[in-house]
C-alpha cells in the first residue's frame, strides 16, 4: 500500500478511496508458467480436443499437441534456443502455429507471432531486424518471404510432420522457465510512428488467465472462438487462455458464412466492439460470455449483448498483459471500464506536470498502471521507454508503473470511467476538444449505432452508422451536449466502419473517405489490415450538401488480387449491385481494368458500402 507521503495534498477521504480503488484484490497465481497450464490439460484429458479448424476439417487432441510441441521444443533446443532467446514465427491462422507457440515457450524462449496473412514486407523486415531472433519458424508457404533474412530459418510444418523427427522421442524438455521471463513479444500497431516491439511476462499472462474476471469463464469442455489478428495480444489472450483452462480453440475461416457458422458453435468469445457490432446476440444463443475491449464500447451494444450473455466491458494496453481493469455489465446501468483485476493497481495521476500527482476522486486525469501485469520496455527504444515508465511510488519495492496515455476519472461507486485518450485531444478554434466525447455525444442519438469524430483539415468530422441516419438530427443530438466549437460541422453516414487487422476502427479509411485517396503509403498503417470494409477513397469531399463519386484504389495501391480470396472480393467492383459470400484475409480488391468501369458510374455509396462489408466482415 502507498504511503502517506505521494499523498498528502489530498483530502483523508480521497487518500483512503485512492487505496481501495485503485488496488486490485491479492490472489496467487498457482501456475504462473503459461505453457504448464496447458500441460495440466494435457495430462488429465489428452483425448480432448484443444483446436478446432472446422472449416478446413482439421483439429488436434490436447495428448496430440502435448506430444507434437515437445518434439518440436527439442529441434529448438538442439539450434540453442534457450531462455532469453526470440524466435519469430511467421504463419497464419492454424494448428501448426499454436504447435509452434507452444513449442517456443516450453524451449523456455519468447515468441514473435507475425501474422503472414497481414503483415506488409516492410513491416516484416523492420520486426525482424528489430527482435534480432535467434531462428524463424515459418509456414512453408511464406518461405519466399524470407529470401533475405539470413539467420536461421525452420519450416513449422515439415518439423511438426517430418518422418524422422516422429522418431524423437515426445517427453517434455527441461523446464527452465520462470514467472519473470518474457513469453511474448508482441508488436504495436504503429499508427503513430514504427511499431514498437513489448516484451509480455509469463506472470502478466497467467495473471490475467488464470481466473475470474480475466477468464471469461474458461473451464475444460467450453468452446472458445479465436477471431483476432495472431499478432494482437487479444488474440494471444483467446488462444493461451483457452489452452491455459483446457478449453477447445475454434479457428476462424475468412467468409462471412464461416464466422458465423463458428459462432454458432461456441461458448466464449474475446472481441472488439467494432467486430461485435456486425453480429445480433439473438442469432448466437449458444455464446455465454463475452469480453470486449481495444477501443471504446458504446452503451447501446453493451445493453444488447448483456441481455443474452455474461458481458464485460475491459481496457488495458499491450504493455500492461493484456488488460488491467473489467467491468461485468448490466443492461440499462451505466457502463464503465470497471475496477482493477486482481494483482493490479491503477492510479488516476495529473497530466500536465513532470511528476504526476494523484487526483481527486471525480477529476479527470492521465490513468497510470502498476502491478504483477506491468512490462518494463519498449524493445530498443530507451528514449520511449521512459517517457511512459517510472518507478511506482505507492508500492513499496522495485515495481513500476505504466503511463497508458488513457484519461480517467474514478466514480464514487469506485467503477473507472473512459474519458478518451491523451492524444485524442484537439484544438479547435482555440478550444480543446476531446474527440471521444463529442462521438459520445453523437450516440446519444436514437438511431445512431456507432459514432467516430475525426479533426481533418482544421474541421470536426463525424462518421456515424448507418447510413441511413439523417445527419443533421445527428448534429442537433451532439449540439444538445457539446459546447459548439465541439460540434462537427462536417457528417457522413456510413452502412459500417471499416476496420482495421485487430478489429478498432481504422481511422485513417474513415479519413480517405472523407478528403478522398490517401497520397501516400505513409498515409495508412503498413501493418494495419481492414477486416470489414475496405479503404474506399473518394472523388470529392463530403458535407451535408455533397454527394461523392466511390472509386476503387488505384493500381499503386498495397491491394492486389494476389490469391482466390482477392479474386473473390474483386467482383464486388466488377458487379457492383450482386454480390455474395467473400473472403477478405489477404486485402486485395480489384483488378486494373475495375476501376474503368466504375469511373463515371451513378452507383449509390450505400450500396457499394454494404457489399463490401459482407465481402469482407
Amino acid at each position: 500500500m502507498p504511503s502517506a507521503g505521494p499523498l498528502v495534498h489530498l483530502s483523508s477521504v480521497d487518500r483512503a478511496l485512492f487505496r481501495h480503488f485503485g488496488f486490485g484484490p491479492r490472489r496467487e497465481v498457482t501456475l504462473p508458467i503459461i505453457h504448464r497450464g496447458f500441460q495440466k490439460h494435457a495430462r488429465n484429458q489428452p483425448h480432448a480436443i484443444a483446436v478446432e479448424a472446422t472449416f478446413c476439417n482439421e483439429s488436434i487432441t490436447y495428448g496430440c499437441l502435448e506430444d507434437q510441441s515437445n518434439r518440436l521444443a527439442r529441434r529448438l533446443r538442439e539450434r540453442g534456443i534457450a531462455p532469453g532467446a526470440r524466435v519469430c514465427i511467421l504463419a497464419r491462422r492454424s494448428i501448426a502455429f499454436v504447435v509452434g507457440i507452444l513449442a517456443v515457450l516450453k524451449s523456455g524462449a519468447q515468441y514473435v507471432p507475425l501474422d503472414a496473412v497481414t503483415i506488409t514486407d516492410e513491416t516484416l523486415q523492420f520486426v525482424l531486424e528489430d527482435s534480432s531472433p535467434k531462428l524463424v519458424l515459418v509456414m512453408e508457404e511464406y518461405i519466399c518471404r524470407l529470401s533475405h533474412w539470413s539467420a536461421d530459418i525452420i519450416p513449422l510444418e515439415q518439423s511438426i510432420h517430418n518422418d524422422a523427427l516422429l522418431n524423437l522421442t515426445t517427453d517434455p524438455v527441461e523446464d527452465m522457465s520462470s514467472p519473470t521471463d518474457g513469453a511474448y513479444c508482441i508488436y504495436t500497431s504503429g499508427t503513430t510512428g514504427k511499431p514498437k516491439g513489448v516484451d509480455v511476462k509469463h506472470e502478466g499472462v497467467t495473471n490475467v488467465i488464470c481466473g475470474s474476471p480475466g477468464n471469461v469463464g474458461m473451464k475444460p469442455g467450453m468452446r472458445v472462438a479465436q477471431l483476432l489478428n495472431i499478432a494482437f495480444d487479444m488474440g494471444a489472450w483467446e488462444t493461451l487462455g483457452s489452452l491455459y483452462n483446457g478449453c477447445t480453440l475454434c479457428l476462424r475461416g475468412n467468409t462471412s458464412k464461416e464466422w458465423a457458422a463458428l459462432l454458432k458453435t461456441v461458448d466464449i468469445v474475446i472481441s472488439t466492439p467494432s467486430i461485435l457490432l456486425r453480429h445480433d446476440p439473438e442469432d448466437y444463443p449458444n455464446i455465454k460470455h463475452v469480453i470486449v475491449g481495444g477501443e471504446p464500447c458504446p452503451q447501446s451494444l453493451a445493453d444488447r449483448w448483456a441481455e443474452y450473455t455474461f458481458f464485460n466491458n475491459c481496457c488495458g494496453p499491450t504493455e500492461i498483459s493484456i488488460c488491467n481493469t473489467v467491468q461485468p455489465h448490466t443492461p440499462g446501468y451505466p457502463l464503465s471500464i470497471g475496477k482493477p483485476i486482481p494483482n493490479t493497481n491503477v492510479y488516476i495521476l495529473s497530466c500536465d506536470s513532470e511528476d504526476p500527482e494523484p487526483l481527486a476522486i471525480g477529476q479527470v486525469g492521465c490513468m497510470w498502471v502498476g502491478g504483477i501485469g506491468t512490462n518494463t520496455r519498449y524493445l530498443n527504444l530507451p528514449e520511449k521507454t521512459a517517457e511512459r515508465w517510472r518507478k511506482d511510488p505507492f508500492v513499496d519495492g522495485e515495481g513500476m508503473m505504466f503511463n497508458t496515455g488513457d484519461l480517467g476519472r474514478w466514480r464514487k461507486d469506485g467503477q473507472l470511467d473512459h474519458m478518451g485518450r491523451v492524444d485524442d485531444q484537439v484544438k479547435v478554434k482555440g478550444f480543446r476538444v476531446e474527440l471521444d466525447g463529442v462521438s459520445a455525444a453523437m450516440r446519444t442519438h436514437s438511431l445512431v449505432t456507432g459514432a467516430v469524430t475525426l479533426l481533418i483539415n482544421s474541421e470536426l468530422w463525424g462518421f456515424v452508422t448507418p447510413s441511413n441516419v439523417d445527419t443533421t438530427s445527428v448534429r442537433a443530438a451532439a449540439a444538445a451536449i457539446q459546447p459548439y466549437y465541439a460540434v462537427p460541422t462536417q457528417y457522413l453516414a456510413v452502412d459500417d466502419f471499416p476496420m482495421t487487422r485487430n478489429g478498432k476502427v481504422d481511422k485513417q479509411a474513415l479519413r480517405s473517405l472523407a478528403i478522398g485517396p490517401v497520397e501516400t503509403k505513409e498515409a495508412l498503417p503498413s501493418n494495419e489490415e481492414c477486416t470489414a470494409t475496405p479503404p474506399l477513397s473518394r472523388s470529392t469531399s463530403l458535407s451535408s450538401e455533397s454527394e461523392g463519386v466511390l472509386t476503387p484504389p488505384s493500381s499503386s495501391s498495397d491491394y492486389s488480387p494476389s490469391s482466390p480470396d482477392g479474386h473473390e472480393v474483386e467482383s464486388v467492383w466488377e458487379e457492383p449491385i450482386s454480390v455474395e459470400d467473400l473472403e477478405h484475409e489477404d486485402g486485395s480488391l480489384v483488378k486494373p481494368s475495375a476501376k474503368s468501369a466504375l469511373e463515371g458510374s451513378d452507383v449509390l455509396q450505400g450500396e457499394i458500402l454494404k457489399k463490401l462489408r459482407v465481402a469482407w466482415v
